[in-house]
């Protein structure tokens, strides 16, 4: 039971934002609730207050004017998975949603917002948004905000979201080229110990995600095209994991080494044009 925390509910956002500004760090901001209520409720994390943004309406999916898309911050993954938009100019978001762990309760509640701004490391939203290219759309006091996704995840579980700021919604490009997408995962159940996605195209680019404290984007790619045997690739990833991070379900050195494999495997999906196959 989460006991002794006031709950707020702005009815729009001059009032979110004001709310926000009168509660400082004390206050937590409720995306869809599947990670913060447990930990409320374990004692793991602690706030005098949650800020519901429910009133504000931000479970919508648009176009932009440049072909690409908008999320509100409170899209959920069954959103995702439903959505024409998602599978006609961003597939890769649709792959992310049929692989969450938890089965459709989580899918109906868990938001996409709410995944980046809890910013898990093992999460496969913040590689995904990394991926992507997405700009991330933050209101505060100052107005709006926009950082770009590797800007946006600082660390474990932490993010360049200030406290007297909520995440309203997330900007993507068009997703035109092929993409590889896999996921290592030691169960069903069980949260991912390394993700990679891999995006072809004029714009090659591949991110690792689970293996450090944020996603891992890749500079040079050459050595995954030019013809090298598989234990040099992995060796040569596995040396760009400069610190990884580790959990209960698997040690950061275990990570660095299954950064690799993963790594490829992303890769051989993008080239074959399977990237919409899940491990």
């Amino acid at each position: 039971m989460i006991g002794g925390v006031a709950y707020h509910r702005p009815a729009d956002r001059e009032e979110l934002v004001a709310t926000l500004a009168d509660l400082g760090d004390q206050a937590m901001v409720l995306g869809g609730g599947t990670m913060m209520n447990p930990a409320l409720g374990r004692r793991e994390l602690s706030a005098t207050a949650i800020v519901d943004p429910a009133a504000l309406g931000l479970e919508w999916v648009e176009t932009s004017v440049d072909g690409g898309l908008v999320l509100g911050a409170r899209v959920s993954y069954t959103t995702l998975l439903r959505s024409e938009l998602i599978v006609e100019r961003a597939p890769l978001l649709r792959t992310l949603a049929g692989g969450i762990t938890g089965g459709a309760q989580i899918r109906n509640q868990g938001t996409v917002g709410g995944s980046a701004c809890y910013a898990n490391p093992a999460s496969e939203v913040p590689a995904c948004l990394c991926a992507l290219g997405a700009t991330l759309i933050l209101l505060g006091p100052g107005g709006e905000r926009k950082l770009g996704a590797a800007e946006f995840f600082e660390g474990a579980f932490t993010t360049a979201r200030r406290a007297d700021e909520i995440l309203t919604a997330i900007e993507l490009p068009a997703m035109t080229a092929p993409y590889g997408y896999y996921k290592l995962k030691l169960s069903e159940s069980s949260w991912p110990i390394a993700t990679a996605v891999a995006i072809g195209g004029d714009d090659e680019r591949i991110v690792i995600g689970g293996v450090a404290a944020v996603p891992l984007a890749l500079a040079d790619r050459k050595w995954l095209a030019g013809g090298e045997e598989p234990a040099q690739v992995d060796a040569t990833i596995a040396g760009l994991v400069a610190e990884p991070w580790g959990d209960v379900l698997a040690d950061g050195e275990y990570r660095r080494q299954v950064a690799g494999p993963v790594a490829r495997r992303a890769w051989e999906r993008m080239q074959s044009q399977g990237g919409g196959a899940r491990s």
